[in-house]
This record gives structure tokens, sequence and C-alpha cells, in this order.
């Protein structure tokens, strides 16, 4: 039995180092600029509809509250 298990975990070891290489050789040819200028189109355009789903949240609540009469601005003093 200590066999088998020993030459499952050489094999396995074996094949996940194949993998790494791979992901190694793929990972230096990437233009990391083309991703940087990709990635900060894709982050501002997730901020854009963030902040519009929470300004618009917003502005539903101070209508619900307006809407029941409760005060939305504090008397100043």
């Amino acid at each position: 039995m200590p066999g088998k298990l020993t030459t499952a975990g050489a094999y396995s070891m074996s094949g996940f180092l194949i993998a790494m290489g791979k992901c190694g050789i793929w990972l230096s040819n990437l233009d990391w600029n083309k991703i940087a200028i990709i990635l900060g189109v894709v982050i501002g355009i997730a901020t854009y509809f963030t902040n519009f789903y929470f300004q618009r949240r917003q502005t539903k609540a101070i209508e619900q509250a307006a809407h029941d009469g409760k005060t939305i601005i504090p008397p100043s003093e």
C-alpha cells in the first residue's frame, strides 16, 4: 500500500510542476501595460455603477422619509 501512495504522490507532484511551468511561461508572455489599462477601465466602470446604485438608494430613502413626514434635515440650532 505505501508503494501506491508514493507513486500517486510522485505523479501528482510531477503534474503540478508541469502545470506551474506552463503558467509561468504564459505569465511571462503577457503585456502588463495592456492588462493595467483594461483593469483600470473595468474598475472605473464598476465604481461608476456602484456609486450610481448607492446614490439612487439614498435618494429613495430620503424620498420615502419625506413621504412619511419624517425630518430629513435636522433643525439648525
